[in-house]
C-alpha cells in the first residue's frame, strides 16, 4: 500500500517548546515537500505529580488514528514518551527520548525520584510500557546514538540512529572570530553552564562569554559571576531572535555546550555549521558524537581549572581553533534530512 498520509505524534508541555518541538515541525514540512499530507498530533504532557504518568500513558494509548474523517491514516511516527503508547497497524518510532528521570537521570541530582516504594512502582511501570508499547514499533529509530545505547542498555531494545539537521540549518554562516566564548540554550541545571562561569575567572582577561537564554539558573548564573569578579565579561542578553543567534554564533571564537548525558542537541550543529568549534564534557552524551578532542572542538573536564586552561588555548591558538572550526563544519553539512525520511517511510 503506497502511503499518502502520515500522523506525527509528540507530546507537549503547554507554553514551552524546545529541541523535540522544532524537530518534528522540520519533519512535518519534509514530508510535505515529499508529496506526503502530514499532520502532527500534539497532545499535552505533564510530569508532576508522579501519579499523573500512568494516565499518560492510557491517554495515548487510548487514542485511535487508523482514520481521520473517514480517510484512512496510513503511517504513525511516534516520538517521544509516551507517544509510542499510541495503536497503529503502521507504526514507526524515531525516538527522541524516554522518560530520562527513571533511566539514566535516576539516582543522580536530576531526578525527583528516589528508591522509595512509590517511586519505583512507577519506575517499573514506565519500564514495561516502554518495552511493550515501543516494540509494537515496525522499525524503531533514535535522534542519537546515545538515545540508542539508553533504550539497549535499559530495555534491551535495538535501534538505529538517525541523525538530522538543525532548523534552518541552511541560516548559520561562518564570521569572525571574535574573542567570545558562546553558551546558548535554557539555563538549567542539567544544561551545567556555572562551570563556564567559573573557569572566566581562570582566563585571560580579554576573554568574555556570552551566556543567551533564560531559565531558573539565571539568577545563580548572575550571583556566580559577581562573586567571582567576572561580571563585566560575562554577558546575559536572555531570550534573543533567530537573527541575533546566527550573528552571535558567527563572530564567536568557540561555543561551550556541556549538558549532561544530552540525546542530541541541535547546538553542536549549528556551532558547526558556523564554522565554530564546541567545547564540551567527557559525559555530554550526544555532542560526543561530533565532537572529537583537538579535531572538532575541546573535550574538557568542567573543574575550573581545566576548562578554563582550554579556553586560554583556544584563545591563543586562532589558527588551530578556526582549523577545528572548519573541520566541524564538514561534519555538520553531511547531514541531510533525505535519509531520515526515506528511513521512517520504508514500511
Amino acid at each position: 500500500m503506497a502511503l499518502q498520509t502520515i500522523a506525527i505524534c509528540c507530546p507537549q508541555v503547554p507554553f514551552f517548546r524546545d529541541g523535540a518541538e522544532l524537530a518534528v515541525d522540520s519533519l512535518r514540512r519534509q514530508l510535505e515537500r515529499r508529496g506526503y499530507e502530514a499532520t502532527i498530533v500534539w497532545m499535552p504532557f505533564r510530569w508532576s505529580p508522579k501519579s499523573v504518568l500512568p494516565d499518560q500513558c492510557l491517554a495515548w494509548r487510548s487514542l485511535d488514528l487508523t482514520e481521520s474523517n473517514g480517510k484512512d491514516i496510513d503511517l504513525v511516527i511516534a516520538t517521544k514518551f509516551p507517544s509510542y503508547a499510541v495503536k497503529h497497524p503502521r507504526k514507526v518510532t524515531w525516538l527522541f527520548h524516554q522518560f530520562r528521570q527513571v533511566y539514566d537521570l535516576f539516582g543522580t541530582r536530576y531526578s525527583e525520584y528516589t528508591r522509595c516504594p512509590d517511586d519505583l512502582a512507577v519506575r517499573e511501570m514506565i519500564r514495561r510500557v516502554d518495552c511493550r508499547t515501543l516494540s509494537e514499533s515496525r522499525h524503531i529509530y533514535t535522534l542519537s546514538k546515545t538515545v540508542s545505547k539508553r533504550l539497549s542498555d535499559f530495555n534491551d531494545l535495538e535501534s538505529t540512529p538517525l541523525y538530522h539537521p538543525p532548523p534552518n540549518h541552511e541560516s548559520f554562516r561562518p564570521g569572525p572570530y571574535e574573542s567570545y566564548v558562546l553558551s546558548v540554550g535554557r539555563l538549567d541545571a542539567m544544561k551545567r553552564v556555572a562551570p563556564l562561569v567559573a573557569a572566566m575567572a581562570k582566563t585571560d582577561p580579554g576573554l568574555r562569554c556570552v551566556i543567551a537564554g533564560e531559565g531558573p539558573e539565571l539568577s545563580n548564573l548572575r550571583r556566580l559571576a559577581e562573586s567571582l569578579e567576572v561580571d563585566d565579561r560575562v554577558e546575559f542578553p536572555g531570550a534573543i531572535g533567530f537573527e541575533d543567534l546566527v550573528k552571535l554564533y558567527s563572530k564567536c571564537l568557540a561555543v561551550y555546550f556541556a549538558p549532561f548525558n544530552e540525546d542530541y542537541g541541535f547546538i553542536t550543529l549549528e556551532a558547526f555549521l558556523s564554522e565554530k568549534p564546541v567545547i564540551t564534557a567527557p559525559d555530554s552524551g550526544g555532542a560526543l558524537e561530533f565532537v572529537t578532542d583537538g579535531e572538532t572542538g575541546i573535550v574538557s573536564e568542567l573543574e575550573p581549572e581545566k576548562l578554563g586552561e582550554r579556553l586560554r588555548w583556544l584563545h591563543g591558538h586562532r589558527n588551530e581553533t578556526e582549523a577545528m572550526g572548519r573541520k566541524g563544519h564538514g561534519v555538520a553539512s553531511a547531514i541531510e534530512w533525505d535519509p531520515v525520511v526515506d528511513a521512517l517511510v520504508q514500511v
